[in-house]
């Protein structure tokens, strides 16, 4: 860039909130809070922008006490600009609680989430955060079941690393636990004026003209003054104190923001792709901005299967480690990318083959399926399936209906389907040596 004085003008993108056709990017994000004059308790509302939040009263200011839906709505939009938001307001006196309302949440948004992170403002330990894993698992069953699935994405609540379970003791398929949070962010401090209790404590922002001034003989307790020391009595008998607002946070808002960038097939730890370096994110932590210690604590957090922050050396930037749901590694549904590949999957079969339901069937001589039956149910599931094949989502894909079976004595069409996965490099393993271009009997 030049260095004369000059008038800089940086195009932006996203400000006309146009969305492409595709559903996968679809988002929710349920938490609990305080409702303001215009979101209300239990009720969805959809989301084009960080500024849409904002209109409806979730700004900045609206973080306080644990509370984080601003700062995960506007990581989520940071992550993709063109993201797709459904945001819910629901109160709860546990995580698992909050957890509870995610089928709800989902039925109001008529089933068209397909990644849901859920974030919680009181009091948690890690046993609340296992207690709400199992609950969302049960939550995204019934969700596969009403034939709209969903990811569920978790804040790893009180999280200690020196003390971190597996998590695949779990058996939560569906479901994923964030840890990664940036550090500063998580020391965020904000300033209130104290009130009769905790929960009283108000945001409060200095005037221009104002200064704090430490209470003697207190820690983190405040008097507000007058910069030129005049008349502040207003202010007289009033404390004040800074309250780390984020000390119990993961960036979930990062991650969902990240999945629906992804396409379906694609790891969020995928390098060249999902950067997550950036404003209210710049140095990888864990909850609680505790730092990362060692390379073996690392290791260790990914073989127990939680999503965390990292960084690789040589190469500037902070990444995901990778996409881990709570089951074991071996489970064809053990990363993120497997079970959004399924379940965009099913719901394609599902609206290709809604047509048909209870539509007359012919059947030959034998009580068999004509081979033309057969074709035309094999060809509407090709037809549903090829654009992921196209759209480089799955590698490929197969389709049969067995003209032998009984529709005469059950009234039930079988359709197997079998699709095959797009690969991940979690590993990339290189052989290097030295070579002796004499070959080694000349040496």
């Amino acid at each position: 860039m030049s260095t004369l004085n000059d008038v800089v003008i940086n195009k932006l993108s996203g400000g006309l909130g146009r969305r492409t056709p595709d559903q996968d990017m679809v988002s929710g994000l349920l938490f609990d809070g305080v409702p303001t004059s215009k979101l209300v308790f239990e009720k969805v509302e959809r989301l084009a922008s960080l500024e849409d939040a904002e209109a409806l009263g979730i700004t900045a200011d609206y973080d306080v006490n644990g509370q984080s839906a601003y700062y995960q709505i506007q990581q989520f939009f940071r992550m993709n600009p063109s993201g797709d938001l459904y945001i819910m307001i629901t109160d709860g006196e546990a995580y698992e609680h909050i957890v509870d309302k995610a089928m709800a949440m989902q039925e109001q948004a008529n089933g068209n989430i397909r990644q849901l992170a859920i974030i919680f403002s009181g009091e948690a330990t890690f046993a609340d955060t296992q207690a709400a894993v199992k609950k969302a698992q049960t939550q995204a069953a019934l969700g596969y079941k009403d034939y709209m699935p969903f990811e569920v994405i978790l804040e790893g609540k009180g999280f200690d690393p020196d003390t971190a379970m597996n998590l695949s003791e779990l058996n939560a398929e569906n479901v994923s636990v964030v840890i990664a949070m940036d550090v500063e962010k998580a020391f965020e401090q904000k300033l209130f004026m104290k009130g009769s209790t905790a929960e009283n404590d108000k945001l409060y922002t200095l005037a221009y003209n104002e200064k704090l001034v430490p209470v003697e003989n207190s820690y983190n307790i405040y008097k507000v003054q007058k910069i030129d020391n005049s008349n502040n009595d207003d202010r007289e008998g009033l404390e004040f104190t800074f309250k780390e607002v984020y000390i119990n946070t993961a960036a979930v808002g990062l991650a969902l923001g990240a999945i629906s960038k992804a396409k379906v097939s694609e790891n969020i730890a995928w390098i060249e792709k999902f950067n997550l370096t950036g404003e209210g994110f710049s140095k990888a932590g864990f909850v609680g901005g505790k730092e990362i210690k060692t390379l073996g604590t690392l290791n260790g957090l990914n073989e127990k299967r939680f999503i965390f922050a990292r960084t690789h050396t040589g190469l500037s930037g902070v990444y995901f480690n990778d996409s881990h749901t709570c089951t074991m590694g071996t489970s064809d549904f053990a990363y993120v990318e497997n079970n959004r590949t399924i379940n965009k999957a099913t719901r394609l079969l599902r609206t290709a083959l809604l047509p048909k339901l209870a539509s007359p069937v012919l059947v030959d001589i034998d009580g068999k399926l004509p081979q033309s039956v057969s074709k035309s149910f094999e060809g509407l599931c090709r037809s549903a399936l090829e654009g992921m094949v196209a759209n480089q989502e799955v590698s490929d894909f197969d389709v049969y209906v067995d003209p032998k079976q009984n529709i005469l004595g059950t009234s039930e069409l079988k359709v197997k389907a079998e699709i095959t996965p797009i690969g991940t490099a979690r590993k990339i393993m290189v052989d290097l040596g030295f070579k002796n271009p004499f070959g080694i009997d000349k040496a």
